[in-house]
């Protein structure tokens, strides 16, 4: 569930090939039939700021139903979605560089020794990379996502910036 008030949720892996296609119009209509208003869908990568409470789980089992892709839900409210921005670390081209939202961070995390001209720092609610060569050519392995859970979803320092302009 999302808290009352205005919330951002991120929806992992839709829009990225031609097997998950998800309508921005049947996600916006998705969001308002669960009871959440002033519903706005950002980009066409799965970004929704709306207000109200949403259960993400039953709206992910909906994108399935209506669609035939599996996505998993993230929403965060305003006040942490605008904290884990201020913290980003790292200067650069927005495009190059991204935060990965989930739950929560893990204790314990595995980063990689050789990483090049790429950073990345653990946060204490989310992990931010500098990405210089782009993402394409990131040094970060599936192997050392998966630490984080099936839910993490990355989303470049542009599209974050877009997201929190809607908050306010």
């Amino acid at each position: 569930m999302s808290s009352s008030g205005r919330s951002v949720a991120l929806l992992r892996g839709i829009n990225v090939g031609p097997t998950t296609k998800v309508p921005m119009a049947l996600l916006h209509t998705l969001f308002a039939d669960s009871g959440a208003t002033e519903v706005t869908t950002v980009l066409n990568s799965g970004n929704v700021v709306f207000s109200g409470t949403v259960d993400a789980a039953a709206l992910a089992r909906r994108v399935a139903t209506e669609t035939g892709v599996s996505t998993s839900i993230l929403v965060i409210d305003a006040a942490r979605f605008r904290r884990i921005a201020a913290a980003f670390p790292f200067p650069g081209d927005e495009s190059r560089l991204t935060v990965t939202f989930m739950a929560e961070v893990p204790a314990a995390v595995s980063i990689p020794i050789q990483l090049g001209s790429e950073q990345i720092r653990i946060g204490t609610e989310a992990v931010y990379q500098s990405i210089p060569d782009g993402i394409s050519k990131t040094r970060l392995r599936p192997a050392f996502w998966r630490q984080f859970g099936r839910e993490a979803t990355a989303r470049n320092l542009r599209t974050v910036t877009k997201l929190l302009a809607l908050l306010d």
